[in-house]
């Protein structure tokens, strides 16, 4: 089911603000950069464990 497109367009732009690149993410989050691409553009959905793992990449939440 895809996500909120809105919500992962909010991750892709706080990514880019803070100069992280999408590879350095798809690194932390142990996705292929394919697979992150398709959860930042809202193709597939992010799990709550993506979900967390990107809020400590970008220091919005708490440390997974």
């Amino acid at each position: 089911m895809p996500g909120n497109t809105q919500e992962t367009l909010s991750w892709r732009a706080q990514l880019a603000l803070l100069g992280i690149s999408r590879r350095q993410a798809a690194r932390a989050l142990h996705l292929s950069l394919s697979a992150l691409d398709k959860r930042l553009k809202g193709e597939r959905g992010l799990s709550a464990r993506e979900e967390r793992l990107l809020a400590a990449l970008t220091g919005k939440g708490l440390k997974a």
